[in-house]
């Protein structure tokens, strides 16, 4: 109970903030793209599909979670969980799920929102109407779990060392060698949404690994960051 309390105030907090809002309108952006560029003939997916994965989600969520995160354990207003009788990493699972609502939710409306842009410009199957929905939303999850947890071991700067992480993961591992791509969450991301990795057609010719494969890393990198920040709590002084 006491992650779910942790969660629903995270939530609260998170609705009430205007930036969260002005972030999430980020969250139209791959679909406008798309159908403008569809309406052209160059496909929607080719042009929203990489904005969404490798831009609006890691962007928006960098700002939406990390700094929030940062602030309450440099403001030490974290401190208010901790004095409660539950363990600190209970506290750090409920930010993660308060702000996995809100950036999820947007991605999830970004990706329905792609992929009608999809349907109404070009030619798409049925069930890319629920699977590029459901990608950003496993890639979305992975990207906030890595927020809080980078928001709580570097609280001074949480959001430039965000960024630079998954401008590390997603920009310059992939570009100095192609095989490096499967360290990507928006690589993964695209293998289960389906959605292309290169942008306006620059696409990878490695062979996409199985679903469940990617499903597995990003379920490491949803797991393995906060496992790691609930150690490095545990063992900080807050007083």
């Amino acid at each position: 109970m006491s992650t779910l309390t942790v969660a629903r105030t995270t939530l609260l907090r998170a609705t009430r903030r205007p930036s969260t809002w002005a972030l999430a309108a980020l969250a139209f952006f791959p679909a406008a793209f798309g159908a403008a560029f569809g309406a052209q003939g160059y496909g929607a997916l080719t042009t929203g599909g990489p904005l969404a994965l490798r831009l609006v989600a890691p962007l928006m969520t960098a700002a939406m979670v990390a700094g929030p995160v940062g602030e309450s354990f440099e403001n030490r207003t974290v401190v208010y969980w901790f004095t409660r009788p539950f363990p600190r990493a209970q506290v750090l699972v409920g930010e993660a799920l308060g702000h996995a609502v809100a950036a999820v939710s947007a991605m999830l409306l970004s990706g329905a929102l792609l992929a009608v842009a999809n349907a109404l410009t070009g030619t798409a199957d049925l069930a890319s109407l629920a699977r590029i929905p459901l990608g950003l939303f496993a890639e979305t999850v992975a990207l906030v779990s890595l927020a809080v947890a980078l928001g709580a071991l570097v609280p001074k700067h949480p959001v430039l060392v965000t960024l630079g992480v998954l401008l590390f993961t997603e920009g310059a591992l992939p570009t100095a060698w192609e095989k490096f791509s499967y360290l990507s969450l928006a690589y993964h991301g695209s293998v289960l949404s389906g959605l292309p990795f290169g942008f306006m057609g620059g696409e990878t010719v490695m062979s996409a690994p199985p679903a469940a494969v990617s499903l597995a890393v990003l379920a490491v990198y949803t797991v393995a960051p906060l496992a790691l920040a609930s150690l490095v709590v545990n063992d900080r002084d807050l007083g």
